[in-house]
């Protein structure tokens, strides 16, 4: 009989590591899925703000270089 309960409460300690494991690693997946996330939308605000940099540059250009010549007399 000791042999039994001893082979139950094996069985026990197995399935709880088993479902513990499964539990973390569906875990670590869910942090790997929110970081993911986070680097894609990072990725297009930096998409945006390298636009918006670019267009500011092309203004900025076309005032300096477009503009009248000034001479001092």
């Amino acid at each position: 009989m000791t042999a039994d309960t001893d082979r139950s409460e094996a069985v026990v300690e197995d399935y709880k590591k088993r479902k513990l494991a499964h539990s973390a690693l569906r875990r670590i997946g869910e942090i790997i899925h929110g970081f993911e996330k986070d680097r894609a939308a990072d990725l297009r605000t930096a998409r945006i703000g390298i636009t918006i940099i670019i267009a500011l540059l092309g203004v900025a250009a076309y005032f300096f270089f477009g503009g009248d010549s000034l001479t001092l007399s």
